[in-house]
């Protein structure tokens, strides 16, 4: 069988896409999902949809969704990997394949730092993603173990006029947080105009006392469970977080709700005092990652690992050091605790650092530290006085991801 790569031109080329996503995914509506990307995305366009077809029918495809993520301060671009499928009759052909390259071409000429997908376990690895970056946290608590007392705070409408007051109560949020999303006001204004929160629909309330905003939610009601599930939470900095539960356990409580759930991270605020009330929590899921152009990416952080040197012992170190990743090496040159230049190098002799380079994302990225690693993989090694050094630049940190779509 032939097949062809291409992206759609025409509204049949659309419509042959969501008919895919109905052959692929069955009930789910990945169908709509797609088309809210298609309508209301505000940077995405053809170039973001890819398709392989034989003869004029789609059988497989798959979006790519620009966002941004931060490393620190430092601005990575992310090409993050949705909506994948192949039609059942052509599972098994190689067709993603086609797809990835594509994918990855693409992004690598468009200027992206990451790929990064929240897909199916395993699958992706044959195409170089590592599990990096925590996904999917879980924490439960009854409604009735939340505190029952009056505290002034009003739960209002969520309205676009709010935006400008949430997105600044949301950044504060985030500030804990290694790797981190950045969300645009367009993208707010798509959520609030779709309806839809990492394409799921969701509800959104403020939070006020005095007529101003302390807070906002976006949550879910399962009316058949009598669960309400949060999605996302911001709290002003002047609001305690048991002032909000208790203004939600009154706001579940009108609904005959009696199941809390959250999607936030175990470290977030809120969840430390549900878990300090008894909440259950999960084992969290993870983001897959690749690196496409590895010296590239360690360039954009080097503010970040400059930063780092300066604040420990190696402030104002002066050293040639070579990053071994076995296929290749990356060779830094510091002087005076400043990034100096950053290249790629071959028939590197020096493996007093050799690094897996497929499990490197990891410790890039803050979800584990040299020292788990080393445990993990025989071929992620470290040697002398460079240990600490690598510790220094590479700090296991917590992240979350707060959907940018």
């Amino acid at each position: 069988m032939e097949y062809t790569f291409s992206k759609p031109e025409t509204d049949e080329d659309y419509e042959a896409l969501y008919q895919l996503m109905d052959a692929v995914f069955g009930e789910e509506d990945v169908r709509g999902i797609t088309r809210r990307f298609v309508e209301h995305h505000p940077e995405m366009n053809k170039e973001h949809f890819f398709v392989v077809k034989q003869k004029n029918r789609a059988v497989a495809g798959l979006l790519l969704v620009p966002q941004v993520w931060k490393l620190g301060e430092a601005e990575l671009k992310v090409a993050e990997m949705g909506c994948v499928g192949t039609d059942p009759e052509h599972r098994r052909k190689g067709i993603q394949w086609i797809l990835n390259t594509e994918f990855d071409k693409y992004a690598r000429e468009t200027g992206f730092d990451l790929c990064a997908l929240a897909g199916i376990p395993y699958f992706y690895r044959q195409f170089g993603y590592q599990y990096a970056v925590e996904l999917n946290y879980s924490t439960e608590l009854k409604v009735e173990e939340l505190p029952d007392m009056e505290v002034g705070i009003k739960v209002e409408k969520f309205e676009e006029t709010h935006i400008d007051v949430t997105d600044e109560i949301l950044r504060k949020t985030q500030e804990r947080y290694l790797i981190r999303s950045v969300r645009t006001k367009g993208i707010w204004r798509m959520q609030q105009t779709t309806g839809t929160y990492g394409g799921e629909p969701y509800e959104s309330n403020i939070f006020t006392r005095g007529g101003r905003i302390v807070g906002y939610s976006r949550y879910v009601v399962d009316d058949e469970k009598k669960t309400i599930n949060i999605r996302e939470l911001g709290i002003s900095e002047n609001t305690s977080t048991e002032e909000i539960a208790a203004t939600i356990r009154k706001q579940a409580s009108e609904k005959c709700l009696i199941e809390l759930k959250t999607g936030l991270s175990h470290i977030d605020e809120f969840s430390r005092y549900l878990i300090s009330r008894g909440a259950k929590t999960n084992i969290p899921y993870a983001w897959q990652v690749k690196i496409i152009d590895l010296p590239g990416f360690l360039s954009k952080i080097k503010p970040v690992l400059e930063h780092r040197m300066e604040s420990s012992e190696y402030t104002r170190l002066s050293k040639d050091i070579t990053f071994n990743f076995w296929k290749y090496a990356v060779k830094m040159k510091i002087e005076e605790g400043k990034i100096v230049s950053i290249e790629k190098a071959f028939g590197e002799e020096d493996r007093i650092i050799g690094l897996n380079p497929y499990a490197f994302i990891k410790l890039a990225l803050g979800y584990k530290s040299r020292m788990e690693l080393e445990k993990m993989y025989p071929d992620f090694r470290a040697q002398g006085d460079l240990r600490g050094l690598i510790d220094v630049m590479f700090p296991k940190q917590p992240s979350y991801i707060h959907y940018s779509y």
